[in-house]
């Protein structure tokens, strides 16, 4: 590991450990035996730390793998299914970080949070990611109800919010209810939400 990483590392390690972003240059000096003018030589201030901290382990948690969703096969509801299932597993894994054994991922999105405000662009990235699911589960919609899978007396963009609606409230009980598990929520409950947009003849 080279000094830029281990100075990110022992950061991010160290705002675990606090469960707070707000460190100083001199705990994270303490923290990585870095002098506090080598943390400057990678880093001109506290700030460019935790933005690469928070671009690395939050903006990117934000986004999904949308390649591999794409590649998802089979009927709607498969599609439908298998798509939001992956989501899940996805947001509950998180990023793996080297310098944290056994890490709960919710602790670091709630560590980093705040950082989220003052990173450039948060905003645009989170509407990006929202603007991408839309489309997928529009054109997953929209097959479904040509094949007379799904029902067709909704526009399929509304569906398609449905959807994401669903993932989020299962993600926001995970992250702020602590539930054990999203893959198991979404399971329990994926039958019954599929019988309401389901083609009915």
């Amino acid at each position: 590991m080279n000094t830029k990483e281990l100075i990110l590392a022992k950061t991010l390690k160290l705002m675990f450990e606090k469960q707070n972003s707000l460190v100083s240059i001199r705990e994270i000096s303490d923290i990585s035996g870095i002098a506090i003018g080598g943390i400057y030589h990678y880093f001109s201030s506290k700030e460019k730390i935790y933005n690469e901290i928070t671009e690395r382990y939050l903006i990117n948690y934000i986004k999904f793998d949308m390649d591999k969703l794409k590649q998802i096969k089979g009927n709607a509801k498969e599609k439908i299914h298998d798509a939001l299932a992956e989501m899940f597993k996805e947001k509950q894994s998180g990023i793996e970080i080297e310098t944290i054994d056994n890490v709960d991922y919710r602790i670091i999105v709630d560590v980093l949070t705040a950082n989220v405000l003052a990173y450039e662009n948060s905003h645009e990235i989170y509407r990006n990611v929202l603007k991408e699911l839309m489309e997928l589960f529009t054109e997953i919609t929209v097959e479904g109800q040509n094949n007379r899978e799904i029902r067709q007396d909704l526009p399929a963009k509304d569906i398609a919010e449905s959807l994401i609606r669903i993932y989020l409230g299962i993600q926001y009980k995970w992250e702020v209810y602590w539930i054990d598990d999203m893959v198991s929520s979404f399971e329990d409950n994926f039958d019954l939400e599929w019988e309401k947009i389901r083609f009915k003849e």
